[in-house]
């Protein structure tokens, strides 16, 4: 039996839980506009880059905001609230030009079909994704944005807030995603990861990160779900 026949043995799938932007959909999110925009707001406040610790953009609004209370400032509401905006924005205005990959339906559909819970969480907007996919609670058991929860993945409590409204246990589900965050994220919650190359990270960084299993797109997740159920080592290999 080899390794990943053997990793897969005990594998027991109840719930798959996806990543949006990069997994689902392409939205092409202009990260570099929004990080620039947030920090010329930052500096507004009188808060300098070098004082900032976190590395993603979510998070760095939350530290500040955190910098700006501990200051007894009157400003942090309205940092927070301006710095929300900018990333609204900016997501509607990728929304509009967004697109479902053409094997997010079918695949969701299968799986659903299958008995196999659906759930969709994200750290965009729900404004951005419902404009995508404004059919997405058709699709899903669950669809978590960042505006349902007080910490977005990586932090544990996105996937454990989905978990618990699901009523499984990290254990029998599997996180898919575009991005090293969703294999981190899954991890920490006992789950199962997959990465996908829909977005820009490479196979080598998923096999660094701990992925479980890397395929190309969401499309051969449902082959894959078999795969695991039927012992294939043809796909397992």
């Amino acid at each position: 039996m080899s390794a990943l026949e053997q990793k897969s043995h005990s594998w027991t799938i109840k719930a798959i839980i996806f990543d949006f932007d990069g997994t689902l959909a392409v939205l092409n999110i202009d990260f570099s506009s929004m990080r620039a925009k947030v920090f010329d707001l930052m500096r507004h406040y009188d808060i300098a880059e070098e004082l900032i610790a976190e590395k993603y953009l979510l998070e760095i609004i939350d530290e500040v905001y955190q910098i700006l209370v501990r200051r007894n400032t009157s400003g942090a509401e309205d940092f927070y609230q301006n710095a929300h905006q900018i990333l609204h924005k900016i997501e509607m205005e990728a929304a509009e030009k967004g697109r479902l990959f053409a094997g997010t339906e079918g695949t969701l559909k299968s799986l659903r079909k299958k008995g196999i819970k659906v759930g969709i969480i994200t750290r965009n907007c729900m404004d951005a994704v419902r404009k995508v996919f404004p059919n997405i609670d058709g699709f899903c058991d669950l669809f978590v944005s960042r505006d349902s929860v007080k910490k977005v993945k990586p932090h544990p409590d996105h996937l454990i807030y989905v978990m618990e409204s699901l009523g499984l246990p990290g254990e029998k589900a599997v996180m898919v995603g575009d991005h090293i965050i969703d294999i981190h994220a899954g991890k920490r919650v006992g789950m199962k990861t997959i990465g996908v190359l829909t977005g820009r990270t490479k196979k080598e960084e998923f096999e660094d990160a701990g992925a479980d299993f890397v395929l190309n797109d969401i499309s051969e997740v449902y082959r894959m779900v078999e795969a695991v159920e039927n012992r294939d080592a043809g796909f397992l290999k």
